[in-house]
């Protein structure tokens, strides 16, 4: 079974990633449900055919500490 994606177009059943990144951005959560502009850093779709029941589906949340960044200039 290979991982590598498959060469046929886009499902056109879907959207490409990136609006789904921008809708995600949309919603105002921001990080830890504080608010903000930036709810996603990303978003990754990899399709593979299977049976509906079992459509497996996975969601990444870092924590905090991943996500933040400080300069001094």
């Amino acid at each position: 079974m290979s991982t590598e994606p498959r060469s046929r177009p886009w499902n056109e059943a879907l959207d490409p990633p990136l609006a789904w990144l921008e809708r995600a951005n949309r919603l105002g959560i921001g990080p830890q449900g504080y608010g903000g502009d930036t709810t996603s850093l990303g978003i990754h779709i990899i399709t593979y055919p299977c049976h509906i029941t079992s459509l497996p589906v996975a969601v990444t949340i870092e924590c905090h500490a991943h996500r933040h960044k400080e300069a001094t200039l």
